[in-house]
């Protein structure tokens, strides 16, 4: 198991959540950034700075375009929109589950956001890959437990085996009561 799933560090990619906001159709940045407050401000915090900075990052990368919009008596506006290759680099990261606890509490709850939001198919697959992955990490941190002679490092495995099972726990009552088509209430 690598470093990052082992100590539950892990950085979360703004670039992600802001091709994803551009998803539903072009918009400019001040309506991604109300977007991002509105869809996403329990979840994911982000300065206006730190998105367009992002947004220029994309840009340069080929994951969007910028289209300049002439507005009479106020300045110029740049409305972004994805490419065929943005719209393939957010739909790869949505439907990839996390690798570690941290992870969990920010990206995977906006890629569950996001796949209500858009509307996208089969977050059940996500949500089954997800638990897979935390099934794993309970199992070799209890091997790792039984083994740990320092009783407050035991009890640090326990406490990171109960995040994960709670996790778990919470993705499978979210699929059954929030997933219509996924086992959970038909829409």
């Amino acid at each position: 198991m690598s470093r990052a799933k082992k100590t539950g560090f892990g950085s979360y990619p703004l670039r992600y959540l802001a091709l994803g906001l551009l998803m539903k159709s072009p918009n400019h940045g001040y309506q991604l950034d109300q977007d991002l407050a509105d869809k996403f401000g329990m979840i994911w915090k982000a300065g206006q700075t730190k998105l367009y900075i992002t947004l220029s990052g994309l840009e340069k990368s080929g994951l969007l375009r910028i289209e300049i919009e002439r507005q009479e008596n106020r300045p110029d506006r740049k409305v972004f929109h994805l490419t065929d290759l943005g719209r393939t680099t957010f739909l790869d990261w949505v439907s990839e589950p996390v690798s570690s606890l941290r992870a969990a509490r920010v990206e995977l709850l906006a890629k569950l956001r996001f796949y209500e939001w858009l509307d996208l198919p089969e977050p059940g697959k996500l949500i089954h890959a997800q638990q897979d992955i935390f099934q794993i990490m309970i199992h070799e941190w209890q091997a790792d437990q039984t083994q740990e002679s320092d009783s407050f490092l035991r009890y640090v495995y326990d406490f990171r085996i109960n995040q994960a099972q709670f996790i778990n726990d919470w993705l499978a009552e979210f699929k059954k009561n929030l997933l219509p088509g996924e086992g959970g209430p038909s829409a």
